[in-house]
This record gives C-alpha cells, structure tokens and sequence, in this order.
C-alpha cells in the first residue's frame, strides 16, 4: 500500500468504474499493487498512463518508479510520453533513428515501424531477429526452461482446489458479507422502500383486517395481503439483480484463476441473502400486521410471517436466477418483467382458482404467486365462522365457507402450501447455482 502510495484509500471500496470508488489512476495503481503481491522480480507493464491526464500520469509513474527503487525491473510500453515521464526511465531500447526536431512523435513511431520503413531499409524485422545471437540465446533459454530435469515427475494435486467445498463456501460466504455490507446503496435502498411501502399499504388499508361484515370487505382484506407481499417481492428481484451481475464479472475471473468452483460461490451469494431478507421481513411484516389489523394470534400472526418471508426470498432469488441465465442485466430485466405479469394474473386473486380455464390450471398450481395469496388467505380467515353478507345470496355463509367455494381454498391444505413455498425458494436457487456453474457469457 505504502509502496504505490495508497495508503489514504486503505479501506476503501473499489466500486464501480466511472460510477463509485477509485478513480482510474487510482485503480491502475491498485493493479500494480496486486501484481507486486507475488513479490516478482520483473514486471511487464503496458501503457499504464492510457487515458490520464498528465498530473494522474505522472502519480503513475511514480509509483513505477518507487517499485523499481526496490530493485526490481520494469519493462514498460509507453505512447507519446511526456518529457517528465520520459526521463523517469533509466533505459530506453534503441534500434531507430532519433526523432527528428518538431516532428510529431505518433507520425514518427509510424515512419520507424511500419512496413514501409522495413522496404525502405531494405530490413525485415523479424528475419533480422532471427539471424542475431539474442535470438539463438532465447531459443537455448526456451528449450531449457521447457524440458524437466532428469528423474522430475509431474505435477499432481489430490484435487482441483486447494480448499474443500466446505472452505471454498466459507471463503466465499465472508467475501459476499462484507460485499453487500460495504453495498449501501443496494441495501439501505431497498430497506427504505420496504419501510415505505408498509406504512403506505398500512395506511392504504388502515384497520380494514376487523372489518368482515360483507363480501367487498374481505375483498379489499385480501386485496392489502396481496400488496403487501407483491410490491416487495418485485422490487426486491428487481434490486437484486444488478448486484448479482456485477458480481457474476468478479466470479468469472476468480473461477478462471483457480480460486473456487461455482457450486460454493452460488451457496454463497444465496445465503447472503438470507439474514436481510429476514430483517426487512420482520419489521414489514410488524408494521403491515399492526395497521391493517389482522388478529393478533401468535399461529396467525407465524404463518403471515414465513409466508411474507419465503415470497421476498423467492422473488430475490428468481432476480438471481434471471441473471444467471441470460448474458446481460437488461435482458434479465426483460425476462423477469415479462413474467411478473403472468404471476399477477394466475395468483387467483383477480381470478379465482375455481374459474380459471381447466387448460390453464397447471399453470396456475404453478405460479409461485398462487400459493402465496393461498396461504394468506386460509392462515387468516381460514377458520373464520362468522357470517357475511354476500351479493345474490340469501344466507349469509361464514367467512370460512365463503373462501372455499369462491376461492377454493382449504384450511388443512397449509402444509403442502409451505412446502410449496419452501420449494419454490429452492428451486429458483438451485437453478441460480446451475446456470452460473454451466453457462459462460464472456465474449473472449
């Protein structure tokens, strides 16, 4: 840190380029850095003062300046530089004529480089090379280095990584902690438009969940528990998915290198998850339930809970599941989008269960949507007996029956509702961990 003068930014996050963290010398110097982790002997760098102006060139090439003090040797390919960073270099390589008074030095690289000056000279290059005692000695150096000594025996390793899984997930678990915890943005964004959107579906539905005289006032009931869930869920695959993208960059080189294999990455970036899920859960959940006023039953007041829980967390982990599917965030954005319509329409909240076309059921048992409005409702009002008034009907059927002939919707069916639920959530997650283990979008 000290030796490319980064001492001020330890700490600091990397972020984004040319939207949050270091700045671009500032990253090639952090670039130098991780090189000189290996403690090598030589470092080949080119053109480290790319697109900087001259002051962030110069903090360059200071740096590459107090490596070398360390006694290590640069090579270094530099265009155009200046008279400053030119006299940094202890050695320039010779071969061309010197630049002529107030010539352009691009026009003058050209005229020493290209073809037409090798049919000027009447030299090739490369043939030159070849016939030159440097490139025998190469040769001789290349053969050696390629051949093992007598009696070596191959490189073997018990197995492909240096750690286990279990390491590789432990590794990988502290790295996305302090990733999303050093991510702001992301969280606190997130947090407050949970927060927000309980006090607005709260105060949307302000103690309607005591009002049960008629079929329109558990209508809109069902209607808040059906807000209250979708509009986080959705936002919350919506938010999550550029973090996984950027992440994804990170993890394709780290896998490339060696470091770890897919399977405790994606563990990983899953679990992660999970304990702020939990949080913005838990006070969504305790503002929501005390405004509309649902009835404080601790079973009731549960299964609200793990049911809101497990859709955030399948919303988020379906965001993940796009992203690892498809090569950039947009077009994860596209395909997600596309498919939010189709669970607003197969939950059987606009249209029940019962009147869906029969062609369309699988679909409907389907939809991940469907059993979260299912368990909602029944954890709620399924054991309800009081009466209401229902439009056309001269007896007035108790809430209980009212759910399971217009909704159909059953109270003992609750166990095969969570388990759907949890699967849900399993299932999008596995399908995150085997898209990022099996589909590669570099283009290189």
């Amino acid at each position: 840190m000290h030796l490319v003068e980064l001492d001020d930014l330890k700490d600091a996050i990397v972020g984004i380029p040319g939207v949050t963290g270091l700045s671009t010398e500032q990253r090639k110097r952090l670039t130098i850095a991780v090189e000189l982790v290996a403690n090598p002997s030589i470092l080949f760098m080119d053109e480290p003062t790319s697109g900087l102006d001259a002051r962030a060139a110069a903090i360059v090439m200071r740096t590459v300046r107090n490596t070398v003090d360390t006694g290590r040797t640069v090579v270094c390919t530099i265009h155009q530089p200046g008279i400053n960073i030119f006299e940094a270099f202890d050695e320039a390589i010779p071969g061309v004529t010197k630049i002529r008074e107030l010539c352009n030095p691009a026009a003058w690289m050209l005229e020493v480089s290209s073809v037409a000056a090798e049919a000027r000279l009447g030299i090739d290059f490369g043939e030159y090379y070849k016939s030159t005692a440097l490139y025998q000695q190469n040769n001789a150096l290349v053969k050696e280095l390629s051949s093992p000594p007598p009696g070596a025996k191959d490189l073997y390793f018990p197995r492909q990584y240096s750690q286990s899984t279990w390491g590789q997930f432990k590794f990988c678990l502290w790295k996305q902690q302090w990733t999303y915890w050093r991510s702001p943005d992301y969280n606190l964004s997130r947090f407050f438009f949970t927060l927000a959107a309980a006090f607005m579906v709260g105060s949307i539905f302000w103690k309607v969940g005591t009002k049960r005289e008629n079929s329109s006032d558990l209508m809109t009931i069902i209607g808040a528990m059906y807000a209250s869930v979708l509009f986080v869920g959705i936002n919350n695959c919506g938010t999550v998915q550029p973090v996984v993208a950027v992440e994804r960059t990170v993890f394709y080189r780290e896998r490339a290198a060696g470091m770890y294999s897919a399977l405790p990455y994606a563990m990983a970036q899953v679990a992660a998850e999970v304990p702020y899920v939990f949080v913005q859960t838990l006070y969504y959940t305790l503002i929501v339930y005390a405004m509309v006023s649902f009835e404080w039953e601790v079973s009731k007041f549960f299964w609200f809970f793990f049911i809101t829980f497990f859709s955030f967390l399948y919303f988020t982990y379906y965001g993940m599941m796009t992203v690892s599917m498809t090569p950039n965030l947009q077009v994860a954005a596209i395909c997600s989008n596309a498919f939010y319509y189709l669970f607003n329409l197969f939950s059987g909240f606009f249209i029940p269960g019962p009147k869906i076309p029969r062609w369309w059921m699988w679909y409907y048992w389907s939809c991940p949507m469907a059993w979260t409005v299912y368990g909602l409702i029944v954890s709620q009002y399924g054991n309800v007996d009081d009466t209401i008034n229902v439009p056309g009907m001269s007896m007035k059927p108790t809430v209980k029956a009212y759910i399971e002939d217009y909704f159909g919707y059953n109270m003992g069916f609750m166990g095969p509702v969570a388990a759907a639920l949890v699967g849900f959530t399993f299932f999008f997650a596995f399908m995150y961990a085997y898209c990022i283990k099996t589909l590669n979008f570099q283009k290189r």
